[in-house]
């Protein structure tokens, strides 16, 4: 999420959010609820230390993890506000989080200091990311077949030569992906042999 933020900068960036906007923080036990897309104040939450995973429960009652939260993760209810299905972000272990409220960003900051325009471009470019992954992982969740859930996650992957490095375990891709580890390297070896992917070592080829 913060990848191209420096840990200093991200420092300074919690220790002054309390000093220009309305912050609330809070400690969470393992498997609580820390927010959800249920009517509720819009708020942006920035996980100090521990964590968490989004949850998606659709109207059967099948849920799925759509994404985990870990340290120095930034989340929102904003961009589940008007989804049919319900959306919780469960705590996985004790976890901090320090709440920001929406309103006061957008407002004027009354102290007049300048760290109040960097803190509101830092978190809109931050939550556009988290958006960004967001949206990429419910379409993860719509394809239907191994192939097109692998395909989806590949081509999203990919450099400029259409080569994927495998930097993970295949079984984190599988979880990732929702399928069986067994399913996915039969999907691979079929697409190889289809000559769809050329796969080498820990290099996977879009032919």
């Amino acid at each position: 999420m913060i990848e191209n933020i420096e840990r200093q900068e991200l420092l300074t960036f919690q220790n002054q959010l309390s000093k220009c906007v309305n912050v609330k923080y809070a400690t969470f036990s393992n498997k609580d609820l820390i927010i959800s897309n249920i009517p509720t104040k819009k708020r942006i939450g920035f996980i100090i230390y521990g964590k968490a995973s989004i949850i998606k429960t659709d109207i059967n009652g099948n849920s799925t993890i759509m994404r985990e939260l870990k340290q120095n993760d930034i989340f929102s209810n904003l961009f589940f506000w008007d989804l049919e299905d319900d959306i919780y972000i469960i705590s996985n272990k004790e976890t901090e989080v320090v709440f920001i409220d929406y309103n006061s960003i957008l407002k004027d900051c009354t102290k007049k200091c300048p760290f109040h325009n960097k803190l509101v471009l830092t978190l809109f470019e931050l939550l556009i990311k988290d958006n960004k992954q967001q949206n990429e992982k419910i379409e993860q969740l719509s394809k239907r077949t191994v192939r097109e859930k692998l395909l989806f996650f590949l081509k999203n992957r990919t450099n400029s030569n259409n080569i994927f490095n495998v930097t993970t375990s295949y079984t984190a891709i599988a979880d990732y992906i929702c399928v069986d580890r067994s399913n996915l390297m039969r999907e691979l070896k079929k697409m190889e042999n289809e000559k769809i992917i050329k796969r080498d070592g820990k290099k996977i080829t879009i032919l």
